[in-house]
């Protein structure tokens, strides 16, 4: 069964299927006009008499607000004229529910004229098939709502929703004159229509449920207990534990037919119902259809194409009295036939026997616009679940270079790493100068001296011997090694790999040929003091490295390593197994937390300590005493980033200026803005994470953007994805593969339809979008990856806002490698909310995301970080420079004058508004200059204090001065200035820069400098000031 060209072609072929129409001589036998995808005949919407249909009524609780909702499922029920005044009347729903419970959720009757609910009902009976419920009418009043789901909510962003007992309480003496009276002797009302608020929360045809009897009668002579059904791609199967009713219909399902254009990505469904005895190890094959298709079919739910680009099979289970259904996929070529194709879809398991479907399908002689991803409600864009985009070894992005190697010196884009014998770093280099601005000639070491893994046995360290060993360039951007040492019946291999970003990886395994006590596995890593004046992780906000560091494992706490670095030259590495698993974050990590790595953990014996010895500093990487058993492997891995990844270009930095809301272009350019970030929940990018509704919105704006000189970004992420998504059931038929597992619960919509097995998460109620987490690395990352492609290939987005994502290096990766094909200048930004608390176990948001850093533009950290702390934490946690970055402030809309420092200002969002700043920097022409940081040792303007610092901007013969204070008062300040290094004469003037609302303009002496408690002062000296 199926495809490699699936994958391939969802690239080449899903989105240019109009090429053919432009150039019909090209197209060979492929047809020449284009049409619509065809859609399955509709299910009567009249069943048993009643009516399924939308209401359309305006909600009784507006999003996110806090109070109750009679609810968003009604019947309509009218009443003869001549039983208005009787004391009670009688009437029998058949609502058909699919929730679980239906007896737990109370009913409101309301009487349609006047709007008022009535204290006088009763419900009788609430059962799934039907309720029987009995009111006492309302004079002259004929029709009434009787609604069934009424709920409760906290409102907000991540409301509680619940379905207490919210119907009125009836009078005592009528609910006992009711409650005594037979059914038969009461007037009697009918139900005409089930309403649901608006088509979203329709339940037909696919959630109305069949009744028992139907089901019963479904099952009846099923063979071998159990059933198939086939269904169109239309209706996606929605019910886990009950059939729709128009299945329980003579035949329905037996076969399927349908109309398919030629390079289409045509879908559709298979369900399996269980009956009362479970299947298990359900395959499927494609039988009796022509050979020339073997390879065009697909069935997602058995198998498919992992983030990382490898094929994977799943097992399929189904348990007793559950639904599953299996989506299925046909890629037409284009140069199909036209005509009919017939074959059958053969579904089998492991311990009930095999059944099958017969498919015909009628191929037209026309083709898919876009392959069909242009009409993504009939599940086109389940091709892209298997996509391969962005994922060419050969594509190396700007302005990285590839690896380059010289026997056992590897080198990349201002790094070095020579390696040892043993396959390890024998020393590791940056020449990046120290404002990270360039990369020179001059090597700065990292490593203090060469790494190697320690086996203790019997209180000595093992001598291992190792084997020769050669560096393989496996493409442009990576390079690979592996290396065996083996002494003492013990054995150690090292497999190694770096790529052109920084990344150097390792997987080490430890085996012995007999059972032998180890006191210890270790791995001392030995720094440079000057790659080592920082620290992140660890449970350690970012800042200065204190003399000694221990630490343990904990899983409550999302700490696997450490950076240590200066601000040229780091290493980060973090500690893992094969087994390794992204966690959630972002306010989530306690439900998905780090899976402990077995070898480095060892039941909690392993951990780190770092300590100054001889000079160096030295992190020890330890695990503890622990049994081997002869044949058996200890996994030791260690992934390394080298820092910085790349220069910084503080004119890009500098020119590009972000205004982070979705307002007219003109307004844009009118504040001064560059790059507009287009977040989500507005009327061009709607949904969270789902940016395909609302597409000629989009495209118009970006359009005349574009005209105008403004670049267009959208918020796009994978950690959460919005209740709206084509695809979602879908994705819920794939179990938890995609979709996060979780106790349920959230908006109303979601308990309705989902009702169990997903996570709910925000709620952007300004256009009512409900989310639930995804999960970070899954077949969704290629779905994301394809979409990013077709967004820069149709609506021409100039990049993304990411926004604390959930994914890993790879995706980020090839992301940025898919934009980058596509579009000249790709901008990317990452944006986190400290991640450093309890629920993120605390975790520094730089530690998280540094693996991201080599592919991102710039950074926004962000919300709960602290502008207060000293400038040891700015430099680690928030300004980027040692990575390579810069970036904005967020929080209250952050310090300006302690931002500058470090080449940064706020972003134009909110009330936030740093437009005068960037008229200050713009007089300036900072763009223009050369910015000198206070860190430097040959810094251009010293202040001779610790907690008043300044950063210099040098240009034509004027300098910009930015001092910054953390003094708790005023301060004078006598600057220490170089003249000679910055070309201005020593008797300069300074003059003050006037920024409104921050400081007044004035002549400035440099020598008796005065700074306000806790803030900061630009001085501008030299030509023109």
């Amino acid at each position: 069964m199926r495809t490699e060209p699936w994958t391939q072609r969802t690239s080449a072929r899903l989105f240019g299927g109009l090429l053919c129409a432009a150039a019909i001589s090209a197209c060979g036998n492929a047809a020449t006009e284009t049409a619509m995808l065809y859609r399955a005949p509709p299910v009567n919407n009249a069943v048993d008499g009643v009516v399924f249909e939308s209401g359309n009524w305006a909600p009784h609780l507006a999003a996110g607000e806090e109070g109750t909702s009679w609810g968003n499922h009604r019947a309509v029920v009218a009443l003869e004229p001549g039983d208005t005044n009787t004391d009670a009347v009688s009437v029998t729903i058949p609502w058909k529910r699919r929730d679980h419970a239906p007896e737990l959720k109370s009913v409101v009757v309301v009487d349609a004229g006047s709007g008022l609910p009535l204290s006088n009902a009763v419900a009788v009976r609430v059962e799934n098939d039907s309720g029987e419920g009995r009111f006492q009418p309302v004079s002259g009043s004929t029709e009434y709502h009787v609604y069934y789901m009424p709920w409760q909510s906290t409102g907000g962003y991540y409301p509680t929703v619940t379905y207490p007992d919210l119907a009125p309480e009836p009078e005592g003496a009528w609910l006992a004159r009711t409650r005594g009276t037979d059914a038969v002797d009461l007037p009697t009302a009918r139900a005409t229509h089930i309403q649901s608020v608006d088509d979203f929360h329709s339940f037909f045809p696919m959630e109305v449920s069949a009744t028992n009897d139907e089901m019963a009668a479904f099952m009846a002579g099923a063979m071998g207990g159990w059933r198939v059904v086939a269904e169109h791609r239309d209706r996606p199967v929605r019910m886990r534990h009950r059939i729709p009713q128009h299945w329980a219909a003579d035949s329905y399902g037996a076969a399927l037919e349908s109309r398919v254009l030629k390079d289409e990505a045509f879908t559709f469904q298979v369900a399996v119902v269980a009956g009362d005895d479970g299947l298990s190890d359900v395959t499927l094959a494609f039988e009796d259809f022509p050979d020339r298709l073997n390879d065009s079919w697909t069935c997602f739910n058995c198998s498919g194409i992992d983030e990382r680009g490898e094929r994977f099979a799943k097992t399929v289970d189904v348990p007793a009295g559950e639904v599953q259904a299996l989506w299925l996929g046909l890629r037409v070529p284009d140069d199909e036939p036209a005509g009919s194709i017939t074959g059958r879809v053969v579904i089998a398991s492991a311990n009930r026997g095999s059944q099958s479907v017969p498919v015909s399908l009628e191929i037209v002689d026309a083709r898919a616009v876009n392959g069909g991803a242009d009409e993504p409600d009939l599940m086109t864009r389940l091709a892209w679940l298997d996509s391969k985009v962005g994922t060419d070894p050969d594509f190396i992005i700007d302005p990285f270079d590839p690896v380059r190697i010289e026997g056992k010196v590897l080198s990349i884009l201002g790094r070095e790493i020579t390696l040892g014998a043993n396959g390890l770093p024998e020393s590791i280099e940056s020449f990046f100068s120290p404002m990270v601005t360039e990369v020179s000639t001059e090597a700065a070491p990292i490593l203090a001296s060469p790494l190697g893994f320690e086996v203790n046995v019997g209180g000595a360290v093992l001598a291992l011997e190792p084997e020769g060993y050669a560096v393989r360039q496996v493409g442009p951007g990576r390079a690979e090694w592996a290396v065996t040492s083996t002494g003492g019946g013990l054995s150690m291999t090292v497999e190694g790999a770096l790529e052109y970003d920084g990344m150097l990886e390792y997987r080490v395994g430890v085996s012995s040929s007999a059972d032998v006590s180890l006191d210890d596995i270790s791995l001392p890593i030995s720094l440079v003091p000057e790659a080592a004046r920082y620290v992140l992780g660890l449970g350690r906000m970012g800042g200065a490295r204190p003399a000694a560091i221990d630490w343990k494992w904990a899983v409550e706490n999302h700490q696997e390593g450490v950076w240590l670095g200066g601000t040229n030259r780091g290493l980060q590495y973090v500690l893992r197994d094969d087994d390794y698993q992204r966690p959630l974050n972002t306010n989530f990590y306690q439900n998905q937390p780090l899976r402990m790595p077995v070898a480095w953990f060892n039941e909690g014996r392993g951990g780190i300590s770092i300590s100054e010895l001889d000079g160096a500093v030295v992190s020890r990487n330890y695990s503890g005493p622990r049994e081997l058993a002869a044949g058996d492997t200890l996994q030791f891995n260690v992934r390394f980033l080298i820092t910085p990844f790349k220069p910084i270009d503080t004119r890009e930095h500098f020119e590009t200026r972000f205004v982070h809301q979705y307002v007219p272009v003109d307004s844009v350019i009118e504040w001064g803005g560059t790059v507009v970030n287009i977040h989500h929940a507005n009327a061009i990018n709607p949904y969270i994470n789902y940016p395909f509704f609302a597409l000629d919105a989009q495209a118009a704006y970006i359009e005349e953007a574009h005209a105008k000189g403004i670049k267009v970004k959208l918020y796009n992420t994978i950690r959460e994805l919005t209740y709206r998504a084509h695809e979602l059931f879908a994705l819920r038929s794939l179990g938890d593969e995609i979709m996060n597992d979780g106790e349920g619960g959230g908006h109303s919509w979601m308990q309705e339809h989902l009702e169990e097995d997903y996570h709910s998460a925000w709620h952007a109620w300004r256009v009512d979008d409900a989310a639930m987490l995804n999960k970070g690395t899954s077949r969704w990352t290629n779905y994301y990856i394809a979409g990013l492609e077709w967004l820069a290939e149709n609506q021409h987005i100039d990049g993304l806002y990411l926004d604390d994502i959930a994914f890993s290096r790879t995706t980020v990766k090839r992301l940025v490698s898919v934009l980058s094909e596509h579009r000249d200048e790709v901008v990317i930004d990452l944006h986190s909310a400290n991640q450093f608390n309890p629920r993120d176990g605390f975790i520094n948001s730089a530690m998280l995301y540094m693996e991201h850093f080599p592919f991102i533009s710039r950074l926004w950290f962000g919300e709960y970080f602290d502008y207060n702390e000293g400038p040891d934490y700015w430099m680690t946690e928030v300004a980027g420079i040692p990575f390579g970055l810069m970036g904005e402030m967020l929080q209250d809309g952050g310090h300006p004058y302690r931002g500058l420092l470090y080449g940064m200002t706020a972003r134009k969002y909110g009330n936030v508004d740093p437009r005068p700043v960037w008229a200050m920097m713009n007089d300036f022409g900072i763009s223009e200059s050369e910015m000198r940081g206070y860190w430097l040792e040959d810094a251009p303007v010293r202040t001779g204090r610790e907690d008043v610092l300044a950063t210099t901007y040098v240009r034509d013969g004027s300098v910009l001065i930015a001092l910054a204070s953390w003094s708790d008062k005023d301060e004078v300040v006598d600057l220490t200035v170089d003249y000679a290094a910055l070309g201005l004469e020593s008797d300069v003037i300074g003059q003050a820069a006037e920024v409104a609302g921050l400081q007044q303009g004035g002549a400035v002496d440099l020598s008796a400098v005065q700074i306000p408690a806790g803030q900061g002062l630009w001085i501008v000296a030299g030509q023109g000031n």
